[in-house]
């Protein structure tokens, strides 16, 4: 099978799924346990990108826009405007606005009952859901309307030859600079207190996206043509690793509300 490089790519994936499952309480664990069979969500993690083209989205939805055909594939990407606010929902007036994050809470809140739910749909959902909590944290998923729509397709030079940009923030701004494996990322990166992720986990997904899109605009600085010097790749360090982690913490705390009732009880104040 062929797999092409979205969102984090497989370490980048692999670190958020590693970072969460660090933080998931034992009722959490064992519901995800009961749903993957026994299986880690790490192993799972880039799920979603090695069945990217099987039309799950016309399976679980049938959306058609403005009488064209059958939407088919789901988002990993999700669209902001200038004051960084994610878009709500998926229709803008009759077009199709590729935006994972109602997927994330639709998903997350069917999960909720995922007892009642055929083996495959739930496995799907939950797979689904931890593959976009790392994709929404990627710099180069998030479309900004209407001043940079593109998502880094189009070339630049690194070290020397042509690399398209998106690329770039999938894999290579990871695994150049870090040649390790996802256990020994989380374990370097997961550091933050207590209270630190608190902080970060505040809100819900359209929040986190927001706080994606600020943080995540100055890259976008980067044209096409353009060459990625050292220093600028220095310069970036920690935005690749705060994004991973908080992407983490955060997909830790969805699962959390989502599958322990006391968690959800106690963080819902």
């Amino acid at each position: 099978m062929v797999i092409s490089a979205f969102g984090w790519g497989r370490v980048g994936h692999a670190t958020v799924a590693k970072i969460a499952e660090d933080h998931l309480t034992p009722t959490t664990q064992k519901a995800i346990a009961e749903i993957l069979n026994g299986h880690s969500i790490v192993e799972y993690a880039s799920f979603a990108d090695e069945y990217k083209n099987k039309p799950i989205l016309a399976w679980n939805y049938g959306i058609k826009f403005n009488d064209a055909k059958t939407v088919q594939a789901f988002p990993h990407t999700f669209e902001a405007n200038m004051d960084f606010q994610p878009f709500r929902g998926v229709n803008d007036n009759g077009r199709f606005v590729k935006n994972c994050i109602p997927f994330i809470v639709d998903f997350s809140e069917q999960l909720k009952d995922y007892k009642s739910m055929e083996d495959t749909a739930r496995f799907v959902k939950l797979v689904m859901v931890v593959h976009w909590l790392g994709d929404m944290h990627c710099p180069e998923h998030i479309r900004y309307n209407p001043e940079d729509m593109t998502i880094g397709y189009y070339n630049v030079t690194y070290k020397g030859a042509p690399l398209r940009y998106h690329t770039f923030w999938d894999d290579q701004c990871i695994t150049d600079r870090w040649p390790w494996g996802f256990s020994e990322l989380a374990y370097l990166w997961d550091r933050a207190t207590e209270e630190e992720i608190a902080e970060i986990v505040k809100g819900d997904p359209y929040d986190w996206g927001y706080d994606s899109a600020k943080c995540s605009w100055p890259i976008h600085s980067i044209k096409e043509g353009d060459t990625i010097k050292g220093d600028w790749l220095l310069e970036q360090k920690a935005l690749v690793s705060s994004q991973i982690t908080n992407a983490g913490y955060r997909l830790a705390h969805l699962l959390n509300c989502t599958f322990d009732k006391k968690y959800a009880k106690k963080h819902s104040k």
